[in-house]
């Protein structure tokens, strides 16, 4: 039997079958067939046609991801621009303080590193509070960053509203440095180990010793709070307006004992002003390799540690927080004489790997620092 013959070129037919050969060109692909050159056949530009055809469907396919492109760019020129004014650094201490020494230290590394001004400014109010409020609501550029991730944390899980979300409103940028927190006695009590001071607190009459911190709601105010609660003992709380007056009130005998952190407490200890009997770190300092730590006596004692850290709002775009988070880390990994001032008072490097990191590791503080709370029963009203 012959074949049927072929449809004609404009039939429906033909349509169809032109339609399913990708070779062969249609305006269903948005292209037209060209008008033969004289002398050649109406066939003969077909590949040439296909090409442009082609060529022209990658350009619209590819027309979205350039639109995609331009925030990322507009992000690189901004970081490549910035800072676009003094960056503020907001201290949660008072002047002077040690943290506020290290903190100005950095800072000013950090400037030239930056090629722009950095100024730092010192909101001790409400125990860091305002500070970290300040930081919460500030413009999400990156020039307005809080010294001390742990204090915005401490105030975000204290039971009373802070105004602000703690795991929402911040921008975790980088991890530099960490002390540990040493429990201090005056030189002159009877108390040479921290089994003699449990003994002491658990024979006291009502009211139980008396124990200093930087301020209710504190990291020192819940160690001590929670170390109590842990040996079944009692003790009375008594805060100063910040860290350097708790441990000046060891020394003149005003309270028993005090929590506070190894940047204040060992200059003390080493001019014999206080007696230092353990450490909250996680482990042995290898400065002070024959301190204990408190897990060696109480298992389950608390672990109080204060960072050096830059965190800034909610918001700030990714590339300046990068450069931000690059330039703390060749600051630190190539001055030497930073190294040592971080260190020098039982202090330990903890640059992040990167601001994804520190961010991953936020909510993990965040909980551990709720367990605290629960367990100590201190609260901010």
């Amino acid at each position: 039997m012959a074949a049927p013959p072929s449809a004609p070129a404009g039939s429906a037919r033909g349509w169809r079958a032109a339609a399913s050969n990708p070779a062969t060109p249609s305006r269903r692909n948005g292209c037209s067939p060209p008008l033969a050159p004289r002398g050649r056949s109406a066939h003969a530009p077909a590949d040439t046609m296909g090409r442009r055809c082609v060529m022209r469907r990658r350009g619209l396919a590819l027309a979205p991801l350039a639109l995609l492109a331009r925030p990322a760019r507009a992000q690189a020129d901004a970081a490549a621009n910035w800072p676009p004014r003094p960056v503020r650094v907001i201290v949660p201490f008072a002047p002077g303080a040690s943290s506020d020494t290290v903190a100005r230290i950095v800072t000013a590394k950090l400037a030239e590193a930056l090629g722009g001004s950095i100024v730092v400014e010192n909101r001790a109010g409400a125990g860091g509070l305002i500070a970290a409020q300040t930081v919460a609501r500030a413009a999400p550029d990156g020039t307005t960053l809080l010294w001390g991730g742990g204090t915005a944390i401490t105030h975000g899980v204290m039971g009373r509203d802070p105004g602000y979300d703690v795991l929402r409103d911040f921008t975790p940028i980088v991890t530099i440095a960490e002390n540990p927190a040493l429990l201090c006695v005056r030189p002159a009590s009877p108390w040479k180990t921290i089994a003699e001071l449990i003994a002491a607190a658990k024979a006291s009459p009502a009211g139980g010793l008396r124990y200093g911190s930087g301020g209710v709601g504190t990291p020192a105010h819940m160690a001590a709070a929670a170390l109590l609660k842990a040996v079944g003992a009692e003790g009375t709380h008594v805060p100063y307006r910040g860290a350097n007056q708790a441990a000046l009130a060891v020394e003149q005998g005003e309270v028993d004992f005090a929590f506070a952190i190894s940047n204040i407490a060992l200059p003390r200890a080493q001019q014999g002003a206080i007696r230092v009997l353990v450490t909250t770190g996680s482990r042995r300092m290898e400065a002070f390799p024959d301190m204990p730590t408190l897990a060696e006596t109480i298992p389950d004692g608390p672990v109080i540690i204060s960072g050096s850290s830059l965190i800034g709002p909610a918001g700030i775009p990714p590339a300046i927080v990068q450069r931000i988070h690059d330039a703390v880390h060749r600051v630190v990994t190539e001055d030497a004489e930073l190294r040592a001032a971080l260190t020098r008072e039982g202090g330990s490097i903890t640059l992040s790997a990167s601001p994804a990191a520190y961010a991953a590791d936020w909510p993990q503080e965040v909980a551990r620092l709720q367990r605290l709370v629960a367990f100590s029963g201190a609260r901010v009203e």
